[in-house]
């Protein structure tokens, strides 16, 4: 079977075909409110972008964009100019100016200065311009989330990700056919990317180009269209009972497991059960499962395996992995007999070792938030005159409230962090405190930790 034959069997386009030259202009690609992208106008914008990347020294492209039609097209216009796209989970100028050491310029459609060459990536070229040839294994930096201290770079393939669109396809290409993908999810992360551009791109499929923030925009957005809503579990326990039914096709979540109560919501406001989906940014999606019962078991994906040793350490080998194929998981696992389902029994990574001693920040947040004072609590590690210590972002209870009234912030964290040395040894106690209302959490439902690292900047 020669390659065009290959490519002919896939159920899914790998990227190097999305813009092809023989597809139709007229193919819907994505929308934004009323305005409406077609194949042609994608090409055009695409390949405008290419050529003045081209034109430019500048090699490592940050992107950071709120609407994904133009990040789309950055993205694709990146790789065509042989420069490497660098996707940050966040959008934060401070955090970008930190970070400016691994990247050398930035396309965004944001008013983002952060201190190196920007360029503001809009639509609407009418010129066509020719596309440079799809370069050779193609490669763009996805960031971790940072939960336990800087985010990492993880060197992300095209043809892996091209490998989980043909992998999703398998199970779910027929049901998906004639649904428009929304998304209450960034673009950002690698759930988002994956499932938010790749998947309808992949598949055919039109995106809406702007996420969906509250149950009152799905309901909106909804519109007769047949809906693939890609979402979160930080999204789906805010369903609203109260509102008129919002029946989806396929509701996809991730980025922690459902409760049994939040997937039965879900099926009551959405018309069925979420696809709740399990990966890591390193090693894209590896299992799913659907809770036809309270804490269903996860089925991995065909050409992926697990393996547990006697140490609890977690090894997976998959075709999405990039490179070696295999890695070691943060994740504590229990293998089911079969050897293709497990349950999920929470992250090792929140495990650090500070000062040789091995620190839980799970348990570090676990006891801040027995105390009185404290409603919650995000522990991080931040790097001070070259030594590691521990930082803490606290929300009041009300009770707390009240004794800030009477007690001035320094007063209060020092009485908080006396009440915690007879739990807590030394190392583990924070060393800087910040106040705030609420955890901020990314538009993926996780804990937005560039935020929280911002508050000590």
């Amino acid at each position: 079977m020669d390659s065009q034959e290959k490519d002919q069997a896939r159920l899914s386009l790998p990227m190097s075909q999305w813009l092809n030259a023989e597809r139709d202009d007229g193919l819907l690609i994505a929308w934004r409110g009323a305005q409406a992208f077609y194949l042609g106008q994608f090409r055009r914008d695409v390949a405008a972008l290419a050529a003045e990347l081209v034109g430019r020294e500048e090699r490592r492209w940050a992107l950071c964009f709120d609407d994904s039609y133009r990040f789309a097209v950055a993205l694709l216009a990146s790789l065509y100019a042989a420069r490497v796209p660098v996707i940050f989970g966040h959008q934060r100028e401070a955090i970008l100016k930190e970070q400016r050491a691994d990247y050398d310029a930035l396309l965004t459609d944001m008013p983002l200065d952060p201190g190196v060459p920007v360029l503001s990536v809009s639509e609407g070229a009418n010129a066509d311009s020719v596309l440079p040839a799809w370069p050779q294994d193609p490669r763009f930096i996805l960031y971790t989330s940072g939960s336990t201290g800087q985010p990492q770079a993880v060197n992300k393939s095209v043809a892996c990700m091209d490998h989980e669109s043909e992998l999703l396809a398998a199970t779910w290409h027929g049901p998906l056919q004639g649904c428009c993908v929304i998304a209450s999810v960034s673009h950002q992360h690698m759930y988002g990317l994956s499932f938010r551009l790749f998947l309808p791109l992949a598949f055919g499929l039109p995106f809406d180009a702007q996420l969906t923030q509250y149950h009152e925009q799905l309901i909106a957005r909804h519109q007769g269209r047949r809906l693939v809503f890609v979402s979160s579990p930080a999204w789906l326990k805010r369903l609203d009972s109260r509102l008129a039914l919002t029946e989806c096709v396929e509701v996809f979540s991730a980025g922690g497991p459902l409760s049994g109560a939040e997937a039965q919501l879900s099926q009551q406001m959405l018309g069925g059960l979420p696809l709740e989906i399990y990966g890591t940014t390193e090693t894209g999606s590896l299992a799913w499962r659907k809770q036809v019962r309270e804490a269903a078991l996860w089925q991995l994906f065909d050409g992926v395996t697990l393996t547990v040793n006697s140490d609890s350490c977690v090894k997976v080998v998959s075709p999405l992995i990039p490179d070696s194929g295999e890695l070691v998981l943060s994740d504590i696992i229990q293998l089911a007999p079969d050897g293709r389902q497990f349950q999920l029994n929470g992250r090792a990574d929140r495990i650090i070792k500070l000062e040789e001693k091995r620190l839980s920040l799970s348990e570090i947040e676990r006891r801040l938030t027995s105390l009185p004072e404290i409603a919650d609590a995000a522990v991080l590690t931040q790097q001070q005159t070259g030594r590691t210590v521990l930082v803490a972002v606290i929300v009041l209870s009300s009770y707390g409230e009240t004794c800030r009234q009477t007690l001035s912030e320094g007063e209060l964290t020092r009485k908080l962090h006396q009440a915690l040395r007879g739990w807590l040894e030394p190392v583990a106690l924070p060393r800087r405190w910040r106040i705030i209302d609420a955890i901020p959490l990314n538009p993926q439902g996780k804990r937005a930790y560039a935020e929280l690292q911002e508050l000590f900047l």
